[in-house]
């Protein structure tokens, strides 16, 4: 059966808030940069912190990028849903808790095409509420909310260009890690590729915990 619409609305601001907590409050990021740091014997928050809050606040949001991406595509799962129309992503701006005009007139544009089946009206309603709420939660402006958003579409359509690997050879690559390795260590590229890699399989994980979290149970809403 289908998920209402309040349903909807409530799993996705609370996902937003879960993937957030997840990374935060459990500090991923810290954890990874400290022992990035003692096990290579590399300078940590103590020996460069200037350098340590610049490293901690742009790969934290590299981080946020990973865990979205992962629990976009994990989307049609959660929501039993097929999606046949994939170019119908729209990501609305957070203006202060309401859904800007021109999401809605995308949205009601998008319900009306050809071979639009029940998944797109589904996807696209968790996404605004989604995104809506993660940039209410981290006070973004406009120009935030662009940026990572078209970031956000560059890790994906790098992601969707990755050639499939087996899964007993299954490594984490692409532009999280690409990008994470590069802030991290660029004068020792691969030693900084294989713990991103590392690191990206742990907030893959996560990802996933907090979307089973969301939709463990139905709800009364």
């Amino acid at each position: 059966m289908p998920y209402r619409p309040r349903e909807l609305v409530v799993r996705a601001r609370e996902a937003a808030a879960r993937l957030l907590a997840t990374l935060d409050h459990n500090e991923m990021v810290p954890r990874f940069l400290d022992m990035y740091a003692a096990e290579n014997r590399r300078p940590g928050r103590a020996d460069q912190p200037a350098h340590y809050r610049d490293q901690l606040e742009t790969i934290r949001r590299e981080a946020l990028l990973a865990m979205v991406l992962r629990a976009e595509a994990a989307l049609p799962t959660r929501l039993q849903v097929r999606v046949t129309v994939r170019e119908t992503k729209q990501r609305p701006k957070p203006k202060k808790g309401k859904k800007s005009a021109k999401a809605k007139r995308a949205k009601k544009k998008n319900a009306r095409k050809p071979g639009m089946d029940l998944a797109i009206p589904l996807l696209d309603l968790f996404r605004e509420e989604f995104f809506v709420a993660l940039g209410q939660a981290l006070r973004w402006t406009d120009e935030d909310a662009q940026a990572f958003w078209h970031d956000l579409e560059w890790y994906e359509s790098l992601t969707a260009n990755e050639p499939r690997r087996p899964a007993r050879r299954a490594i984490a690559s692409g532009p999280f890690v690409d990008r994470t390795a590069l802030l991290l260590d660029p004068s020792l590229m691969e030693q900084a590729r294989r713990a991103a890699a590392k690191f990206q399989l742990e907030l893959n994980a996560a990802a996933d915990r907090v979307l089973r979290g969301v939709f463990s149970r139905r709800r009364a809403n």
